[in-house]
Parts: structure tokens; C-alpha cells; sequence
């Protein structure tokens, strides 16, 4: 039996995945009827989405869009950070981000819970 084992949790979204999510939504965008003439696009710098639109309803439909071609591509919306809807000037802006990892202050009640309910002698480390 070994003496020392390990077991790692990553937390990773492929960013390839992520832009062809993009890329099919804002051609569905441009293509659906219901989506003309109100100023709806999405638009993808880094870590950040910026969905912007006429109306409130329009915003939300393309997030939901959006999310609809995340969750065919296999990517979990738990990883989509979308914030609320606000106005900003004649148009509603809806900003979002991608989440990658453990933010550090949950890594430590995941640690703490591991060491008070785990089996004796589980130690748990925070890398990175």
C-alpha cells in the first residue's frame, strides 16, 4: 500500500469550446427573425461577454441563447457568471464571465469540511 496518495481537483473550461458556443450563437442570432431590428449582439474579449440589446427581453432571449449553445458544446453554465440586466443608454447590456478554478475562500471551507468530516489522517492542501 502506498504511503503518501494523492487526488487533484481541477476546475478548467475549454476556451475553444467556449468561443464556437460564441461563434453559433451570434450566426443563430443574425439569422433569426425575431432578433431583427433590435440591435442584439454578443461580443467576447477574454474572459468576458458582453450581450447587448434594445429591450430587456431581447437581452435575456440571447443569453439564453447563448447558454442553449454552451450546454450542446458540453459546458456547464455553472462555469457562466451572468449578471443583471441594466440600461445603458438606448440599450440593455447584460455583462457575464467565464469562471475557471476554486476561488480562494471557498478552496478553504472545501479544505476545512474535508479535515472535520473526512477520514483520519486526510490532509487537505490549497496549490496555486
Amino acid at each position: 500500500m502506498a504511503s503518501e496518495s494523492s487526488f487533484d481537483i481541477v476546475s478548467k473550461v475549454d476556451k475553444q469550446e467556449v468561443s464556437n458556443a460564441l461563434h453559433q450563437a451570434q450566426k443563430e442570432i443574425s439569422q433569426r427573425y425575431d432578433f431583427r431590428g433590435v440591435g442584439a449582439e454578443i461580443d467576447y474579449s477574454g474572459d468576458k461577454i458582453l450581450i447587448k440589446a434594445n429591450a430587456e427581453e431581447r437581452a435575456l432571449a440571447v443569453l439564453d441563447v447563448f447558454q442553449s449553445k454552451l450546454v450542446k458544446r458540453g459546458i456547464s453554465l455553472k462555469s457562466l457568471d451572468s449578471g443583471k440586466p441594466y440600461a445603458s443608454g438606448k440599450e440593455t447590456r447584460i455583462e457575464c464571465s467565464i469562471k475557471e478554478g476554486i476561488a480562494q475562500d471557498q478552496a478553504k471551507k472545501i479544505s476545512k469540511m474535508i479535515r472535520e468530516e473526512g477520514p483520519k489522517g486526510v490532509k487537505a492542501t490549497i496549490q496555486g
